[in-house]
């Protein structure tokens, strides 16, 4: 879960893109799934990869053939190098696809009169759902393939939140959400 501002009343540095006419949410919380390697990172990573695989290319190119035809050893060689190049590649993606993935975040904020919750993908249309606030329940439940999963529920609509989270952060949350409807609504 990301760091809390209590100046902002929110996680993270920048406020959501939702205009509620005006009106300024008594609490709201956002949520991002958390990245352990940094941009920095990933470009020191790659790099570091990049040399590893260009230097065993090069050792490869230069080894003893041992008897082998020349034209033999260059296949060899080809081949390795174009093992290794697909691997990086295959690396490269899975992280670029890795950090889209990281912008989705969710958003939950308490107003006056309602509670919304905004889930925001990069590549998807955004969902939104609207709950009164003192008829909506909080709870968590485990399930075979889930520990903790926090939900949301009002008039029938239930709405999963925090899926990226760690059990004990959702738990933590489920708290943190009873807590600001009981003070809010």
């Amino acid at each position: 879960m990301a760091s809390y501002d209590p100046k902002t009343k929110m996680a993270g540095a920048t406020a959501p893109a939702i205009s509620m006419s005006g009106a300024q949410p008594a609490w709201q919380v956002m949520l991002w799934p958390h990245r352990s390697l940094s941009q920095r990172g990933f470009k020191i990573f790659m790099t570091v990869l990049g040399l590893g695989f260009t230097l065993f290319g090069l050792m490869t190119f230069l080894a003893p053939n041992n008897g082998i035809e020349w034209s033999a050893h260059l296949a060899v060689v080809a081949i390795v190098v174009g093992f290794m190049l697909a691997v990086f590649l295959l690396v490269w993606w899975l992280f670029l696809r890795n950090y889209a993935d990281g912008r989705y975040h969710e958003w939950i904020a308490i107003f006056e009169n309602r509670l919304v919750i905004e889930a925001r993908h990069p590549k998807r249309d955004t969902k939104r759902w609207e709950f009164k606030p003192y008829w909506t329940k909080v709870r968590t439940r485990t399930t075979r393939h889930v520990e903790n999963q926090l939900l949301l529920s009002h008039s029938g609509k239930i709405v999963a939140i925090g899926a990226f989270l760690t059990p004990d952060e959702r738990a933590d949350l489920a708290v943190e959400i009873e807590d600001a409807l009981a003070r809010f609504s």
